[in-house]
Formats: C-alpha cells, structure tokens, sequence
C-alpha cells in the first residue's frame, strides 16, 4: 500500500488525507466495512436529528388534546426507538470501526518495517528505542484519529447541519442565528484550543519517547548494566525520565482543562441564551411547549457532544504528532534509486573514488582513498586499530555513505542502489554476529543461505562448532541476539550460512577474530573454494596467513590508504606495514 508515500511533508490535514485515503485504497481491503460503518452511521445520525422532532409532535398533541392514544404509543414507541436505536447502531459501529483501525496498525507498522529497517541497517546511529515507542502508541493514536476525529468529529458537524434545517422549518430564525452563532464561537474556540495544544503534545510525546528509548537501551544491555553493578543508578534515570514524562503530560492536561473551560464557557452561554428565549416565547404563546422541548433537545444534544470534543481535540494533537512521526519513518535517503540494472551473475569488480568519511571529532574516519579490487580477487585489509577498516569496509558494503567520493560495483555508482536492494550486490558480514532468537537452523538457512542442512551440519562438523564428542542440535535456540552460543560459534555458523551464497562481493569485516587459527583457515579455504571466482571477497584480519595467501593487501593507517599489493611487494616497499607485522609477532 505504500501508506508513507502519501505522506512526505505532512502536517496534520495530510496525515488525516493520509488515513482516508488508506481506507479507501482496495489494497487494504476496508471498502466494505468502511461502507457498513457509513451507512450506520447515517442512520444514527438520521435517528438522532429525527428524535427530539418526534418528541415534539408527541408533546404538542397531548398538550392540545389531538393526540390518540393509539398514535401517542406510535409516536412514543418511535422516540424510543431513535433515542436507543441510534446509540446501539453507534455502539455496533464501534466494532467495524476497530476493524478499521486494527488493519491500518497492520498495514503502517508493516509499511515502517519496510521502510526503517534498511535505515537501522546503516548508520550506527539508528533509534531502535524510538521507534518501538512509536510503535507501541500507534494503535491509541489510530482510535483516537479514527474512533474520535473520523466517526465523531465529522458526523457531529453533519448531524449539526441537518438539525439546523429542522428547527428552522418549525421555530423563528432566531433560533438558528443563535445556535449557528453559538456552533461557529465554539469552532473558533476548538481551533484555537488545538493550537496551544500542539506544542505541549509535542513534548509530552517527546518525553513519552524518552522513556521507551531508555528502558529499551536498558533492557538490550541487561548484562553490562547488572554486572556492573550500574542497576540502581540506571534505575533512577528511568525514574527521572518518568518524572519528565508526568510533568511534560500534567503540563498537556493542565492545557486540556483550559481549552475544555473555554469551550465549556461558550457552549453554556449558548445554550443558556438559546432556553432563555424559549422561555419567553413559551411564556408570550410565541411557542408550543413541544417547541421549547425540541429546542433544549436540539440545543444540549449539538452542543454538548461539541463541548466533549476538547478531550478529543487534545488527544488528537498528541495521536497526529504520533502517526505523523511514524509515517515519516523510514524515508529513503536522498539520492537512492530504482537501481537501473540487475546485478551481475559473476564476481564484480569494486572501486573507490576519492572516498572520505568521519563520524566526528576524534573518531576513526578515511580520507581520501582511491582503489580498484578486481572481479573474483581475494582481497585482505589490514593496518592498526583505529586506522579505519572497519569504516571504510562499510563505506564499500553500502552501510556508510561517503561524505565525498563514490562507490562503484561493476562501473556502477552504489549509492544509486537501495539500501534495502544491495544485499543483491555486496554481502557484509561484521565481526559482532547477531542471530535471531530461533534455532540454528533457522538462523544458518536465512536467506540468502543456499546450504542444505546435510552442507550444513558437515561444514559445522568440519569446523569443530563443539567438540568432537559432542552431537550438534541443530534444533537448539541460539538465544536472543545469540547469546546462548560463543563468539567463535556465531561466527561460524554465519560463515557457513554464506558458504554457497552467489553474491558479487562478499565482505568480512573480522568475521573470523573470534576463531582459533586452524578452524578460520578452514572456513576461508571453504569460502574461497565455493565461491571460487565468483565472488570478489573482502577481508579485515590480523592473520599473517590469510595475508601472505591474499591477491592484495591494503594497508591502511591513520584513515588512508598507505600502500596496496602483495604482502611481499608491501613488505618491500614500506617499512610501516613491516613494523606492523614485526609488532604482531612480539
């Protein structure tokens, strides 16, 4: 459905267009119940205008003594019908109206999925806490847009108009002045009442979203905060984030009460001054008593539910904040493109072009980096910590973009790729795996794993996943982020799970640091024999043995590239890169 396409630059009218037209869109498949909901919703709104105009034929006949009892039971049978009629069509609307709003949670969260999770898989900076909070107040928000502003708002305005008609066919148009008077102050009233709350809701979802981040972060680092002995201290801030909350929300409330006082005010005197002509007039023999009845009916059942339109105004200003951040989750970054060709069936040649990138002052950054990897070579980063490999490895994954220069796969510019799309040219692998909380076998066949679970189990076999006495349940879970395995068990099941995988370029950021010598030449030898020449395949290592086996080495130090060549061109030609190694050994 693409909700959040319809959504760029919304304000608050846009994302309410944004919701009708998702339930209007046969995509979502809502026509039907959105069409019962209309129609029940026209009966009681018919019902609802109708029923203070029955009760005043009733109560005028009777006055007069015309009135049958035979036709005062039919008119008090009908009053009763339309009084309670009206609220039980309501109250069953209400059950097609969740329909709706169930399947627009649905289809919004799945939109999001779709649109932030390429954006989480980037910069290191993505707010998972965030939008989890989002998340979870979406649904509130909906009823509150939905239930409040589409089925109460709007009929109420319309059931205002057809009442208006009424009491102008059967009372003196001053009536009507009054009453439409009193509508339209209300009106100015609502409106500026939404005003002063738009910013206060805004804090309070804000403070609101503070407080998912925090427990969120918390939660994702149980362990380093209990073993730390850092849980009371962590638990005062979710405390305080609390505090900010309660206040920025007893700040949005206290608005509320001013905003429903002001509405409460106009819509008093309206109807005060609407009963006290009535009287008069009732007084003088200007109006039936029935007048008078179907006046204060008309007057309290308009202006009453307009005066409970501030809780709804308040709210709405907080959901419309809600919705209207998670619609604009997710935007692909500026630049990124249909991609204009499928990928290549074979290796891919990679460069790089005048490619820098800093994530701020003092951290690791490249600068200026110029290099061609050839189709199908094997190619090994190496240099000091800090000297940039990791970053300049995710510059050519695509995870990073280059604060200058460009990436090319195959003469093709990267960033035209999306970011969602480019698993189908480059492959990374980093050095923290994280598995998902299913089985290994799950996990070792996510696409785009090729393997059968027999390659499967022989691979891990092969590289000495457990002991040797030990049988390998490949039904076992591995655990939240996959913390029921070992650093080295993590990397090798996800090394296996990219054994047959036909991708362009491969990259390993020190995917294999955690295992031992003889299982990470085993798994490289694997790699290398699979994929043959296939693949281009990237790897940042300390090993001298995978170095001196690579076709070229870079060597990066200080966030630039020194040298590029053989290990033992490099060895010759720069005396750092031998220090490097002479310092490895002692």
């Amino acid at each position: 459905m693409g909700i959040t396409r319809r959504c760029s630059n919304n304000g608050n009218v846009r994302v309410l267009a944004t919701l009708a037209g998702a339930m209007i869109d046969r995509d979502t498949g809502l026509r039907v119940t959105l069409m019962l909901c209309l129609a029940m919703e026209i009966i009681v709104i018919g019902l609802s205008a109708g029923s203070p105009y029955l009760l005043k034929v009733l109560i005028d006949g009777l006055s007069h003594d015309v009135t049958t009892l035979e036709w005062a039971t039919v008119l008090s049978v009908l009053f009763v019908v339309a009084s309670l009629g009206g609220s039980v069509l309501a109250a069953w609307r209400q059950v097609f109206s969740q329909k709706i709003i169930d399947r627009l949670n649905e289809e919004i969260v799945d939109d999001v999925l779709k649109r932030a999770m390429p954006d989480l898989a980037g910069p290191r900076d993505g707010d998972t806490g965030r939008i989890l909070g989002l998340i979870e107040r979406l649904p509130f928000g909906l009823q509150i847009l939905v239930g409040g502003l589409i089925w109460q708002v709007l009929p109420t305005f319309l059931q205002v108009g057809i009442s208006l008609v009424i009491i102008a066919s059967v009372l003196k148009p001053l009536y009507v002045a009054v009453l439409a008077v009193t509508l339209v102050a209300f009106t100015v009233a609502t409106w500026y009442g939404a005003t002063q709350q738009h910013q206060v809701s805004a804090a309070a979802s804000a403070a609101s979203g503070n407080v998912s981040e925090t427990v969120a972060d918390i939660l994702r680092n149980a362990r380093r905060v209990v073993l730390n002995g850092a849980l009371p201290q962590e638990r005062r801030l979710v405390r305080e984030r609390f505090g900010e909350r309660a206040h920025a929300f007893s700040d949005m409330l206290a608005s509320h009460v001013g905003v429903a006082a002001l509405q409460y005010g106009v819509a008093g005197t309206g109807v005060c001054g609407l009963l006290v002509l009535g009287a008069r007039d009732a007084l003088d023999g200007a109006m039936t008593i029935g007048g008078l009845v179907l006046l204060q009916a008309y007057a309290f059942r308009l202006v009453l539910p307009l005066s409970g339109f501030g809780y709804v105004i308040s709210q709405a200003a907080l959901a419309l904040i809600t919705v209207r951040d998670i619609l604009d989750l997710g935007r692909e970054e500026e630049g990124a493109k249909e991609s204009a060709r499928a990928p290549g069936s074979g290796a891919a040649g990679v460069e790089l072009r005048s490619v820098s990138f800093a994530y701020g002052v003092g951290l690791p950054s490249v600068q200026d980096i110029s290099l061609t990897l050839q189709p199908g070579s094997f190619n090994v980063l190496v240099g000091p910590n800090g000297s940039g490999k990791s970053t300049l490895a995710q510059i050519m994954a695509g995870i990073l973009r280059p604060d200058k220069g460009e990436v090319l796969i195959d003469d093709f510019p990267l960033d035209r790729i999306p970011r969602g799309q480019r698993y189908q040219y480059v492959l990374y692998v980093p050095q923290t795996v994280t598995l998902l909380n299913r089985s290994l076998l799950a996990n070792a066949l996510y696409p785009p794993s090729r393997l059968t679970e027999a390659e499967l189990m022989q691979l891990l076999m092969d590289w000495r996943f457990h002991d040797p006495d030990r049988d390998i349940d490949l039904t076992a879970s591995a655990g939240e982020l996959g913390e029921r395995l070992s650093g080295g068990q993590r990397q090798k099941l996800e090394l296996a799970r990219i054994a047959r995988t036909r991708v362009p370029v491969i990259i390993l950021d020190e995917s294999t640091s955690a295992l031992d010598p003889a299982s990470e030449a085993e798994a490289i030898w694997t790699l290398r024999q699979n994929h043959s020449r296939e693949t281009t395949l990237v790897l940042i290592t300390h090993r001298l043995a995978l170095v001196e086996a690579a076709d070229q080495v870079l060597f990066l130090k200080n966030g630039t590239l020194v040298r590029s060549g053989t290990h033992q061109t490099l060895l010759q030609d720069s005396a750092a890169y031998g220090r490097l190694w002479q310092d490895a050994r002692t």
